[in-house]
C-alpha cells in the first residue's frame, strides 16, 4: 500500500513557520500509557516558532525553535539559558535528536496551520510565552497519575490545573485559546496530544485551521556522537 511520503530532518524543518504543531509518538512506559488512555498513536505536542519572528537574541533569525512544556532532562531552555521543566522555548531539532537517541521519541510529524499570520498574531505569542514561561508542569518526575487526573478533571468536568501548570497538550491550547483559534468553552487542560492530529482533529475558530500530517523521515537523524551525553545529565 501507498503512504505519504516523508520529509528529511532537513526539509522537515525548513517548511514550517511559527504556530505549525510538531507531534511526537513516545516509546517510554508513560508514553504509551498516555496514548493508550487516549487512545491515540501520539504522547506529546508542542508548536514551532521561528527564532527571527520573536526577535531572540544571540539566535540564527531562522532557526526553527519548539514551544512546548516538558520534563528537565533533555534540551536548553533559550528564554532562561538552562535546562528546566515547564514551558521552554528549544531548539526543535536539539529536540528531536536527543528523543530519537535516547529512544524516548520514535515517530514525529507535523501539521502546518494554514491561516495567514499577522503581526497582532505575532504580539500575542510573545505575551503567552513571557506569561507562561516560569510556568511549571502539573506533577512531578513521571508522576503518570497527577498527569491523568490533571487531563480528566479537564476533559470529564471541565476543571481546570492550578494557574501557571501546563503539561504539553495544555500549553499548545492555552496558546492557541490567547491567539482565538480556540474555544473557551473547554479548560486548557481538556486538551491531549491526539487533538491536534487527524486522528480527532479539533476544531478551530476564525478561519484556522491545520493541514494534512507531515512525517519526519527518521532514517535522516543522523546517528548520535559516540561520546554523546544528554545536557543536564
Amino acid at each position: 500500500m501507498l503512504t505519504r511520503l516523508p520529509l528529511s530532518l532537513t526539509d522537515f524543518q525548513a517548511n514550517l513557520q511559527t504556530f505549525d504543531l510538531v507531534v511526537m509518538k513516545g516509546l517510554l512506559i508513560t508514553s504509551q500509557e498516555a496514548q493508550a488512555i487516549t487512545n491515540s498513536n501520539w504522547s506529546h505536542v508542542g508548536m514551532v516558532v521561528v527564532a527571527g519572528d520573536i526577535g531572540l537574541p544571540g539566535i540564527d533569525p531562522a532557526a526553527r525553535l519548539y514551544w512546548e512544556a516538558n520534563t528537565a532532562d533533555t534540551a536548553t531552555d533559550l528564554l532562561s539559558n538552562t535546562i528546566k521543566a515547564g514551558p521552554q522555548l528549544v531548539y526543535l531539532a536539539d529536540r528531536i535528536q536527543h528523543n530519537f537517541w535516547v529512544k524516548y521519541d520514535g515517530a514525529y510529524m507535523a501539521r502546518k496551520q494554514m491561516i495567514p499570520r499577522t503581526p497582532d498574531m505575532i504580539a500575542t505569542l510573545k505575551t503567552v510565552i513571557n506569561d507562561c514561561k516560569n510556568g511549571t508542569l502539573p506533577y512531578t518526575g513521571n508522576d503518570q497519575t497527577a498527569e491523568l487526573t490533571n487531563f480528566l478533571e479537564g476533559r470529564f468536568y471541565n476543571i481546570a490545573s492550578a494557574a501557571g501548570q501546563f503539561s504539553c497538550s495544555q500549553l499548545v491550547a492555552y496558546t492557541y485559546m490567547a491567539l482565538g483559534w480556540l474555544s473557551q468553552h473547554y479548560v486548557s487542560n481538556a486538551y491531549s496530544p491526539a487533538d491536534f492530529t487527524e486522528e480527532v482533529d479539533v476544531s478551530l475558530l476564525q478561519g484556522a485551521w491545520l493541514g494534512r500530517e507531515i512525517y519526519l523521515d527518521t532514517t535522516t537523524i543522523a546517528p548520535a556522537p559516540p561520546d554523546y551525553k544528554p545536557k543536564g545529565s
